[in-house]
């Protein structure tokens, strides 16, 4: 008796001891969404970049992206590079990058892109904006933040102008000194990510946080 009892406790022990074993050491794992460096392709794995995330999202904020659609961005714009001039119309921005925070699905921002017929002057916005040296047209605002840069492209397709535009949702709380500071740098960064994806030449994107014009 005591050998049969021995038999199916051991295997019961194993058993209890293999599910703690996973519950304990798999809680990090199993944590839901993404850290701020690692979601919409890594576009904010620089630190400046992570730091301006993690400031507007939340300390270890854990993030999920499922409206993104970066690949559709891609494609839309290999095609915009390769319509000619006279077809143009206005282009709908498409979503790089939709982001909310893991198990409470609260709106952190919004980053679209789309190709510009042109670039605004700043004259308008220097009262609402900051204006910042990257691209061809940079400003940050309270929640909003943009980014106008030129793509040049390889025959078949040609140069067009890409606008990358951040919107930070109303619920997010992130009002802060520095916020626009932050959403020029993601937008910066986002702008950087995609350009590099499409191999364009001539953006003048500047690396980490762009300087006040």
């Amino acid at each position: 008796m005591l050998v049969t009892a021995r038999r199916i406790l051991l295997p019961a022990a194993a058993l209890a001891l293999a599910a703690t074993g996973c519950s304990t050491g798999g809680d990090e794992a199993a944590s839901p969404g993404q850290a701020a460096s690692e979601v919409c392709g890594g576009f904010a794995r620089q630190p400046d970049a992570a730091a301006a995330l993690e400031a507007i999202a939340g300390e270890d904020a854990r993030l999920t992206s499922d409206p993104s659609e970066p690949a559709r961005v891609l494609s839309e714009l290999r095609k915009a590079a390769r319509t000619p001039q006279s077809g143009k119309q206005r282009m709908k921005g498409v979503p790089f990058c939709v982001l909310e925070t893991a198990g409470d699905e609260k709106n952190v921002l919004d980053i679209t892109f789309r190709e510009a017929l042109a670039v605004p002057g700043t004259g308008g916005v220097k009262d609402i904006a900051t204006v910042y040296s990257t691209g061809r047209r940079a400003t940050s605002s309270d929640l909003y933040a943009s980014v106008y840069f030129t793509c040049a492209l390889p025959a078949p397709a040609h140069t067009i102008v890409l606008d990358a535009e951040l919107e930070r949702a109303d619920e997010n709380e992130a009002d802060h000194p520095g916020i626009r500071e932050e959403q020029i740098t993601l937008a910066n960064a986002a702008a950087r990510h995609v350009a590099g994806e499409l191999g364009c030449a001539d953006t003048e994107l500047v690396d980490g946080l762009p300087r006040k014009a």
